[in-house]
C-alpha cells in the first residue's frame, strides 16, 4: 500500500509518498496556505503531486489545510483524543478527484490547534507533556496516551510583531542567529509581572547605546521565559518532549533546563509511524 502524507501549515508545505512504513519520496515548499486564494489549494496539490499520480491510493493531510484558510475547513475535534479518536474524526474533502482525509485539529473553550495534535500523539508519549515551538508555541499533555488538555502562546508572533511592527524594530533588527547569550539569559529571569515595562527598557537601552543583537536576545529570553514560567507551572512538568526545528530545540531546550525542565527531543520519523498508523486503519476500511 502507498499514500501521501502531507503537513500543509499556514507558512511551508510538506508531502511524503509512503510505503510499507518507509518514505519513498519526498517534496517541501514555502507554498503555505496562506499563499493562496480560497479555491486555489486543489490546483496547487494536484500540481505538487503531479509526479506521485497513480503511485498512491489516498492522501492523509494535517495542518492548516483544514481551516478556514485552507483547502477544506473541518470542525475541530474534542478532547480527550488519541490515535483512534483521530482515524474516527478523519474528514473525506468532497468534490475533489483524489481521496484526501483531513485531520480535523482539536478545540477546547478558547484553544484550538490543526497539526500540533498529530505530531503530539506521534511522539508516542503514553504520560507527559509534549512542547511545539513556534508562531503558537504550544503545551500538550497527554495521559494513557491521550491528549487531556493543552495551551498555547502567542510568543513566536508576538516577537515578530515587536520586530517588524512596533516602536522596537530599529532596537532588534539583527539577522545574527539566536544564541544563549547573558542578554538571553537576563530576559529569562526578568519578573513577567512588569513584562510591559521590560519590553519598553529594549528601547530605552538601546536609544542609551545598548546593541541591536543584545535587544533582540534580551526580547526573546523575555517572552520565551514568559511563555516557560507558565506553562511549568500550568502543566507541573519537570521533564518535557520537544518538537521544533534545530534552531528552536536548541534555544529552547537551554531555556527550559535554566528553568530545571528536562527536554528530549522526538525522532523525526516518528510522524511517519504516524501517518502509517492511520493509513492502515484506512485501508483496512476500504
Amino acid at each position: 500500500m502507498k499514500f501521501v502524507a502531507i503537513d500543509w501549515g499556514t507558512s511551508s508545505f510538506r508531502a511524503w509518498l509512503i510505503e510499507h512504513d518507509q518514505i519513498v519520496a519526498e517534496l517541501e515548499s514555502d507554498k503555505g496556505v496562506k499563499h493562496f486564494s480560497q479555491g486555489d489549494h486543489a490546483a496547487y496539490l494536484q500540481e505538487a503531486l503531479l509526479d506521485w499520480q497513480g503511485e498512491y491510493k489516498f492522501v492523509i493531510a494535517i495542518g492548516m489545510i483544514g481551516s478556514s484558510i485552507g483547502l477544506y475547513e473541518t470542525k475541530f475535534s474534542s478532547l480527550p483524543i488519541d490515535l483512534d479518536g483521530v482515524f474516527k474524526s478523519l474528514i473525506k474533502v468532497p468534490g475533489v478527484d483524489t481521496n484526501i482525509f483531513i485531520v480535523p485539529g482539536v478545540q477546547k473553550p478558547g484553544d484550538v490547534m490543526r497539526g500540533e495534535e498529530s505530531q503530539s500523539l506521534a511522539a508516542n508519549v503514553k504520560d507527559g507533556v509534549v512542547v511545539l515551538p513556534g508562531t503558537h508555541s504550544k503545551w500538550v499533555k497527554i495521559a494513557n496516551g491521550e491528549i487531556i488538555d493543552f495551551k498555547t502562546y502567542l510568543t513566536g508572533e508576538l516577537f515578530e510583531i515587536i520586530r517588524n511592527h512596533s516602536t522596537l524594530s530599529k532596537a532588534t533588527d539583527s539577522s545574527k542567529q539566536l544564541t544563549d547569550s547573558a542578554d538571553f539569559y537576563k530576559g529569562l529571569d526578568a519578573d513577567s509581572e512588569n513584562l510591559t515595562h521590560d519590553l519598553f527598557t529594549i528601547r530605552a537601552n538601546w536609544l542609551q547605546g545598548k546593541s541591536e543583537e543584545s535587544s533582540r536576545e534580551y526580547l526573546s529570553g523575555l517572552l520565551i521565559g514568559s511563555e516557560i514560567k507558565s506553562a511549568r507551572t500550568w502543566s507541573g512538568a519537570s521533564e518535557i518532549t520537544l518538537i521544533a526545528s534545530d534552531s528552536l530545540s536548541s534555544i529552547y531546550s537551554k531555556a527550559l533546563g535554566h528553568f530545571g525542565v528536562k527536554s528530549k527531543f522526538q525522532n523525526k520519523a516518528a510522524l511517519i509511524g504516524y501517518f502509517s498508523a492511520i493509513a492502515k486503519r484506512v485501508e483496512a476500511q476500504q
